[in-house]
């Protein structure tokens, strides 16, 4: 992990967020530094690494319906590769950007699997989906529709290949 994850002699003890949230683990300086966790009113809770007040490396945020994030965190946000399990069984498993999904990653959504590039939160650039009857395209995607080069081939071998415009065939 980078340096926000250093140890330091820190002491244990309790920090309140202005939002509420109440802080148990290692402080420096007063604030939250090191390992620790955090608890909210609301059910939800975070355990994991601080810097300077902020959630910076590894760490998992737990919503109160069971939704979870696991991965890195940098300045508060999820950064790095992480795992987010929706409540209603949709998961995604990449790379995150100042909380965005950006980069590679893996999508599960009602049992269309798609595996390729991420971009503000929508499947941008190449990927592959497969859906629950076996379908499957290859190509281009633009703000998550098959957009650009591809191919779809369906359940019994056809393959139809072409230019895809906000996810019909052009």
């Amino acid at each position: 992990m980078g340096s926000c994850c250093q140890g330091s002699q820190a002491a244990q003890n309790q920090y309140v967020f202005p939002d509420g949230g109440v802080y148990t683990g290692e402080l420096k300086d007063g604030i939250p530094h090191g390992v620790g966790a955090i608890s909210f009113d609301n059910g939800s809770s975070f355990e994991g690494h601080f810097e300077n007040g902020v959630k910076c490396g590894k760490g998992v945020y737990r919503w109160s319906d069971n939704s979870y994030y696991d991965g890195e965190f940098q300045n508060d946000a999820f950064n790095g590769y992480g795992e987010f399990y929706w409540s209603n069984g949709k998961w995604y498993k990449g790379q995150w950007v100042e909380g965005n999904m950006k980069g590679e990653g893996q999508f599960f959504s009602d049992g269309k699997t798609y595996k390729g590039e991420f971009e503000n939160d929508k499947r941008n650039g190449k990927g592959e989906q497969i859906w629950p009857n076996r379908q499957k395209y290859i190509g281009e995607w633009k703000n998550g529709k098959m957009h650009g080069k591809g191919q779809l081939i369906e359940p019994n071998g056809r393959v139809i290949e072409g230019e895809w415009v906000k996810g019909k065939k052009k």
